[in-house]
């Protein structure tokens, strides 16, 4: 929890930094908003939807394709989307619409020990719509094991908001 918090805290003040940032004050890892508190939870579920939905208008959509049967790859995918759903800088989206795509590929690092390490490579695009070509931003390889599973999540979660606001002009349309 304290490394999600000072990376939070991390990214906050690397967009604080960007000249012109839009979402200088957003972050992809959730922290407590002022007003939240636990009468706000026993809300109406009408309600907490249209707050969240309010909170995130303003978010960049980016979808989450995972390509493997490994568990640990799987693992990796799933932490991502829930980083990414609970924070307020991104929205995750599959429409028909312009967005952010994360194509993470993984494969068993050791077939005859699968729970060991994956292999995972990401590759970070700009999706206009389907039915064109992507635009190719970045991409990263490397292993992940059970140890580094979350701090990975986090590095990739920091390395998008990174990209999403250093090609932040492609969603001022």
């Amino acid at each position: 929890y304290e490394q999600r918090r000072n990376l939070a805290q991390a990214i906050t003040l690397f967009h604080a930094a960007l000249p012109g940032a839009s979402h200088s004050a957003q972050s992809p890892i959730r922290t407590a908003a002022p007003d939240e508190s636990n009468a706000a939870a026993d809300a109406d579920p009408a309600k907490r939807a249209a707050a969240r939905a309010a909170i995130k208008a303003g978010a960049i959509p980016i979808a989450i394709l995972h390509e493997g049967a490994d568990s640990l790859g799987a693992k990796l995918s799933y932490q991502l989307k829930e980083m990414f759903n609970a924070g307020t800088l991104f929205a995750l989206n599959d429409k028909d619409e312009p967005k952010l795509q994360m194509l993470i590929s993984t494969v068993t690092e050791f077939p005859s020990r699968p729970g060991v390490g994956s292999l995972y490579c990401v590759v970070w695009t700009y999706s206009e719509r389907p039915t064109a070509l992507s635009n190719y931003l970045a991409q990263e390889v490397g292993v992940v094991t059970p140890e580094n599973l979350a701090d990975l999540a986090d590095k990739l979660a920091s390395r998008t908001s990174g990209l999403a606001a250093k090609h932040s002009y492609i969603f001022n349309n």
